[in-house]
């Protein structure tokens, strides 16, 4: 028999003892809503009491996962970075073997892409600096890692050395990818646009 958990959640106005199980899949369930209305509503237009009803909970339950919207919106934040950091790891993986700027530009689209197609980027680049300033200072020194920590750690991982230096190559990396938010702007070219920019860039950084 599954054991129940001692702690009572609320659904709706009653309460209920839920299983182990069934915390994690409300906890899940409050993390996919909470990227959804990131990037189409945005963190400030976003409320405790809608991610509660859309996940069935009562406002008072939310805090027996997140302290705050802001550590919720964090846990996001988090869980896109690494999602991010796996799909860039896996076209390095795949690409072995190939020339070192070949193998950085693959990785770099492949981000691109990811973020081109889960929306993600609009979340980034409008919150996360304000989310990142509400954090309690202990909790962004042992949680948060930046996207150039991130590109550090995959280049030393897959032995890419950078021809300037890391801090170089990282700049340069995160700025490609930021390119991403332009993509309408740019219009129907922007495949091409990417893919000019991100083998030119990757052959002027690797060897």
């Amino acid at each position: 028999m599954t054991k129940r958990t001692k702690v009572v959640m609320f659904r709706g106005d009653v309460g209920l003892a839920f299983t182990d199980y069934e915390t994690e899949q409300l906890r899940k369930a409050l993390l996919k809503e909470t990227r959804r209305c990131a990037v189409t509503l945005g963190m400030k237009k976003t409320s405790v009491d809608q991610l509660t009803k859309a996940v069935g909970i009562a406002k008072g339950s939310f805090y027996k996962f997140y302290e705050s919207k802001e550590m919720l919106f964090f846990a996001v934040l988090e869980n896109i970075h690494s999602e991010l950091y796996g799909v860039a790891d896996r076209a390095l993986r795949e690409s072995d073997g190939l020339p070192p700027s070949e193998r950085a530009a693959k990785a770099v689209l492949a981000v691109c892409q990811r973020l081109s197609d889960t929306g993600d980027m609009i979340f980034i680049e409008n919150d996360a600096k304000l989310l990142l300033e509400r954090l309690p200072e202990d909790v962004k020194s042992i949680h948060y890692h930046d996207g150039e920590t991130h590109i550090r750690q995959l280049l030393e991982k897959h032995d890419l050395v950078p021809k300037h230096g890391a801090p170089l190559a990282a700049a340069t990396v995160r700025g490609l990818i930021l390119t991403v938010s332009h993509k309408e702007q740019i219009g129907g070219l922007y495949p091409q646009v990417l893919e000019t920019l991100v083998y030119g860039a990757c052959r002027e950084l690797f060897k």
